[in-house]
């Protein structure tokens, strides 16, 4: 039996009169068309957060500026995008390499939280070489492309934000959190290096735009150069509007003070002023002292493995994380790593 979170209740407080009708007509849309049933590929005891809970239909719905029409025909579409690359089975039968591999390529997880709770992803765009912007090209149409990413993205919504959504140390702990927080350095971006990144930049903002609306809530473009307003003007005609408008442009003199408004000193990486000793290609989550202390470790180390993870209901009716994922000997993995309070 899968146990639901109280989100309801908990959105409602988030939302005027009527903001909350409209989310109210969504559901009942989403309920009569069967989109609210346990999607294709999940198990009896996985959650159903980041897939189509109340929280992902809320972020559709947002995206669409509260037009129930329009966010449930945008989730329509996002579905269909994920059924025609079986998105949702995939996420416990990847390889874990090729999970963290893909990683390389995108923010991700750093483990720590901004100071409103929302989690901090990390990326340096020195990851988007020319071997890597030409391979990524090569492959960029296949279905196993956009399966991986995917399935890189859906880390974030599956496990980052029902994580530090449980987390009560924020100042509304009962309000879900929807979206996270990027920290980009863009340090040794050229001119070149833009050109050859338009399709990757097209790409992810269109997968963002139509399957992960409004996740995310601010990208802080670090150590910008002089020249990049040039660099600026080409890619911004790839990238979604409602993306490039989250956009904070930072130059190097002004990294950290920008960054001390929003982020306590302790969890801003060290190459920025910060206290975390921790670079954008470095994949290993340090995660806070606050969530480390909330959940009850089965692992010794008590850290997050690599490859991918989810929450399943245990048997007392709790949630449980979960890593899954094809090892290198060709096995699947389902790893108990520790318990929500």
């Amino acid at each position: 039996m899968e146990v639901q979170n109280p989100v309801r209740s908990s959105l409602a407080l988030g939302l005027t009169e009527q903001e909350q009708a409209s989310f109210d007509a969504l559901l009942e849309l989403c309920r009569s068309r069967g989109y609210l049933d346990r999607p294709v590929g999940l198990s009896n005891e996985d959650v159903r957060d980041g897939l189509n809970d109340e929280t992902t239909l809320l972020r559709f719905l947002r995206g669409r500026s509260f037009d129930v029409d329009g966010a449930l025909k945008q989730f329509e579409e996002a579905q269909e995008i994920r059924s025609s690359v079986g998105a949702t089975a995939a996420y416990d039968t990847i390889s874990i390499n090729d999970f963290e591999n893909t990683k390389n390529m995108y923010p991700h997880w750093s483990g720590r939280r901004d100071k409103r709770g929302l989690p901090i992803c990390i990326f340096d765009i020195a990851s988007l070489d020319t071997a890597t912007t030409t391979s990524y090209g090569k492959d960029r149409t296949s279905p196993d492309a956009t399966r991986r990413i995917i399935l890189c993205h859906d880390y974030l919504t599956r496990f980052v934000l029902p994580l530090c959504s449980a987390m009560r140390d924020r100042s509304d702990p009962d309000i879900p959190l929807t979206s996270a927080v990027y920290l980009v350095d863009i340090a040794s971006f050229t001119l070149k290096q833009a050109w050859n990144v338009r399709a990757y930049a097209q790409d992810i903002s269109k997968l963002l735009a139509t399957c992960y609306p409004e996740v995310v809530a601010r990208v802080y473009v670090l150590n910008a150069s002089s020249y990049f307003s040039k660099i600026w003007s080409v890619l911004k005609k790839f990238i979604d509007p409602r993306t490039a408008e989250k956009l904070v442009i930072v130059q190097k003199e002004d990294v950290l003070p920008t960054l001390k408004e929003t982020i306590d000193i302790e969890n801003i990486p060290i190459q920025y002023g910060g206290r975390l000793d921790i670079k954008p290609v470095d994949f290993a989550t340090q995660l806070c002292s606050a969530i480390k202390q909330a959940i009850k470790w089965e692992r010794p180390l008590h850290e997050i493995p690599a490859g991918p993870i989810k929450y399943v209901v245990d048997e007392h009716g709790g949630r449980s994380i979960v890593a899954v994922g094809t090892t290198t000997a060709g096995k699947m993995r389902k790893e108990l790593v520790a318990r929500l309070p």
